[in-house]
Formats: structure tokens, C-alpha cells, sequence
């Protein structure tokens, strides 16, 4: 089967053409905000240089869901859906917090899949990886161990400190497993967060925590073979924040309405277009 993968989450897109045994190719980009603008044409590079072929070749499409950037989830989320329900092809969304975690799969404790969220918050998850041998091979099954969250570094660390004993503390051990973090996170949340947990945290680097969209299409495969499929219709990012948008006064002006800032903040001119998980 071929799989397109799609990734722009955030400043950094990916994307790859896979099938269930090797990666044909693969962009990995800094895009900036220009989203809407490259990801097509890096699409249709990437087809034509793997198969010399068009869009009809593609089997299934796999896209990252969020959280992450609001223009960014909108692009590849909308891209992917139209190229599924268009070509009827099946579609499989992946929250880009599971495709951070994953890259670390490999680390036997607790994994704490971050990125920055604005205001001093950040989107995360924590996650512990089970490897498993079966016939001379290994292979890593994913257990997230909490909601996904929108917090300070500091709720964040009172989280975890009250949640990792349960999910990974040893009978007769004062001292519990170091909990990696990676993901995108500015230097500032890097020392809040090594600040309020010295002593159990380690941190993956920025070029170790880069996303690649063949790693999207592993998980995507993993999900198609358990029969778990999204409806193109249906499928939404995952946003954990409502998008800073206010409302229009030009809008207001139209229909009569002075034109103030409400004192709500929650009353945003996209309100019911995003959703709040």
C-alpha cells in the first residue's frame, strides 16, 4: 500500500510517501507560515520524484491532527481531508503529540511529548513504549498515560510529580525513572520545567525531537491494520485552545453595533468552527 503522510503542525512540516516496508521519500522543512503555499507543491514533488506518477497512485493518506498551530493543523487536516473524500481513499488522523512520543520509543521510562503552546503554556502528553519480541524482532506498543493537556511548565510539573509514582514508581524504591522530554519547547520551559523536576527529567534536543512524517506513516499503517479509520467528513484538529480570533468590527458596523472588546474572551468570531477537547 502506498501512504501519504502529512505533517504541519507547526513551523515545521513534513511529509513522506511510504508503504508498509520502506520510506520512498521524504520532505522535512522549515515552512514557516507558508503552509498553505508549499505543502501541494512539495506533494506533487514528492510523487513524481518516488513513482512518476500522479495523485492516483496514492492508496491511503495519513495527517497529523495537533495540537499545535491553528493555521498550520487547518492546512494539512483540510488538504488531507479533500484528497481522501476526493479520491476515496482511506484516511487516518494521528495526534502530533503521539508522533513526537513515538521517535523517543526506544527510552524505557516515562515520556513527556511537549510543545509550545503560547502564553507561556505548553501542549503535552506522557507516554510509556512496551517493547515486544516476536520472531527475532522487536517493536514498541504505544501506552499514553494521560489526557492531552494544555498547562504551564509549572502545573505541568505538579502533575507529573503527583502522577508518575503511580505509573511508574517501584515497591521499595524511593527514587523514580528519569521522564524524558522532547519535543518543541523554547528555552524558557526547558529551565522551568528542569528547575521544578532536577532530579528526574532529562531533555531530547530540538534536532532529536524533529518530526518526520515517515514516522506519522508507521503509526498510520499500525492503525489501518487494526481497522481504525477516520470518516473524511468528520475528522477535525485537535485544538486544545479556542484560536485568538476577535470579533469583526467591520462585521459589528454592518448590522449597528457599537464596537467594543468584549470582556469575554471566549466569544471569538470562530467559536463554533474550533473545538475544545
Amino acid at each position: 500500500m502506498l501512504l501519504l503522510a502529512l505533517d504541519t503542525s507547526t513551523r515545521q512540516a513534513s511529509v513522506a510517501l511510504c508503504t508498509e516496508e520502506i520510506v520512498l521519500g521524504e520532505y522535512t522543512w522549515q515552512v514557516g507560515n507558508n503552509h498553505s503555499v508549499e505543502l501541494l507543491e512539495r506533494i506533487q514533488r514528492l510523487i513524481v520524484e518516488c513513482c512518476d506518477q500522479d495523485m492516483r497512485a496514492v492508496e491511503a493518506i495519513a495527517v497529523a491532527t495537533g495540537p499545535g498551530s491553528f493555521n498550520g493543523l487547518r492546512v494539512a487536516v483540510a488538504t488531507a481531508k479533500a484528497l481522501a473524500f476526493s479520491l476515496g481513499l482511506p484516511l487516518v488522523g494521528i495526534s502530533t503529540l503521539d508522533i513526537i512520543a513515538a521517535h523517543q520509543r526506544q527510552w524505557s521510562g516515562p515520556i513527556c511529548a511537549l510543545l509550545e503552546a503560547g502564553r507561556s503554556e505548553l501542549y503535552a502528553a506522557c507516554y510509556l513504549f512496551d517493547e515486544i519480541h516476536e520472531d527475532r524482532s522487536v517493536s514498541y506498543s504505544m501506552r499514553r498515560l494521560s489526557d492531552y493537556m494544555l498547562e504551564s511548565p509549572q502545573n505541568l510539573s505538579q502533575f507529573l510529580r503527583e502522577h508518575l509514582n503511580g505509573w511508574v514508581g517501584v515497591p521499595g524504591q524511593r527514587q523514580l525513572p528519569a521522564t524524558l522530554f522532547c519535543g518543541e519547547i523554547r528555552e524558557a520551559s526547558h529551565l522551568a520545567l528542569s528547575s521544578a523536576l532536577p532530579e528526574i527529567s532529562l531533555f531530547v534536543s530540538s534536532l532529536d525531537s524533529t518530526r518526520r512524517a515517515s514516522l506519522l506513516a508507521a503509526l498510520a499503517f499500525e492503525r489501518y491494520q487494526s481497522g481504525v479509520l477516520d470518516d473524511p467528513m468528520l475528522l477535525e484538529p485537535l485544538y486544545l485552545r479556542r484560536p485568538s480570533i476577535t470579533t469583526s468590527a467591520r462585521k459589528q458596523s454592518l448590522f449597528g453595533e457599537k464596537t467594543h472588546r468584549s470582556s469575554d474572551p471566549t466569544k471569538t468570531e470562530r467559536e463554533e468552527g474550533a473545538l475544545q477537547h
